[in-house]
């Protein structure tokens, strides 16, 4: 990867601005994803090109990660079946994903984004409908004498090429990847908001596991801005994490659709520009 190095100094008021767009970030990535949204334009402000700024933002957000998913911990015993199925697809498809982000370049990156936050915004609106159609369609398939289990619903194949798919985007890009889950997580039936917030947190940290690791090799983090986003976003995420398992899951929902609709139009204008 051709690395164009970041020069500039950063002055202590640059220093708190970055890493308070760290905090918010985590929070936001916590509770509903989207805190890519915080981190992104922070880091072009600070003097990135959009390249170096999504991968300056994915590396520096990846320390919360654990912190997040441990506050969820008594959520992910119920769901541990499915993560252990599916962490090596997790892990293969951030690695594609960064391979992807990093030989592409940002001139495909830059167009590709927005269109793919849409869709998964729309399909999380449209969460409701889909699952009661997903439903009918498990009621209709139950042979006489079984009982339906919508709220344990099985892990299938076609579910596993979904979740791949999403994986490659999440090492692609990090912004919205935790509306995407959620939104691919409601598709495939599961209800329980804190069950789904715990399984995005645990993969999404599964998934930019493979694609920090591949950036860090490759090269292309800013360690000046990404240490300070670090510091922030720590704090940001364990706040987070408690908060969006105390607070009414609808509020939960329209914070996740506000954030995806805010970040496509952020992108799309910034296409249009």
């Amino acid at each position: 990867m051709k690395n164009t190095t970041y020069r500039g100094t950063m002055d202590w008021q640059r220093s708190l601005v970055v890493a308070g767009a760290g905090f918010v970030a985590g929070m936001m990535n916590a509770v509903a994803g989207g805190g890519t949204m915080v981190t992104f334009p922070v880091l072009l402000w600070a003097g990135l090109n959009t390249l170096q700024a999504n991968i300056t933002s994915t590396v520096a957000l990846f320390p919360g990660m654990p912190l997040s998913a441990w506050t969820f911990r008594r959520h992910i015993g119920p769901m541990s079946a499915w993560l252990w199925k599916l962490a090596p697809v997790a892990l293969l498809g951030g690695l594609t994903g960064g391979i992807l982000l990093v030989q592409t370049g940002s001139r495909v990156f830059d167009f590709i984004v927005p269109w793919l936050l849409l869709l998964a915004t729309v399909l999380f609106m449209c969460n409701g409908l889909v699952q009661r159609w997903l439903s009918r369609r498990q009621s209709a398939a139950i042979l006489p004498g079984e009982a339906a289990t919508p709220s344990e619903p099985k892990l299938h194949l076609w579910s596993v090429f979904i979740l791949a798919g999403v994986a490659v985007y999440g090492g692609y890009f990090g912004a919205g990847i935790g509306i995407m889950m959620l939104a691919t997580l409601g598709v495939l039936g599961l209800r329980d908001i804190n069950q789904m917030n715990a399984m995005k947190v645990v993969l999404a940290m599964l998934m930019n596991v493979s694609a920090v690791t591949y950036f860090i090799i490759k090269g292309g983090v800013q360690w000046d801005l990404a240490l300070w986003l670090m510091a922030g976003s720590v704090g940001g995420y364990w706040s987070g994490s408690l908060l969006a398992q105390r607070i009414p899951a609808v509020w939960v929902r329209t914070v996740v659709i506000l954030i995806g609709l805010a970040i496509c139009l952020e992108l799309f204008m910034r296409q249009w520009r």
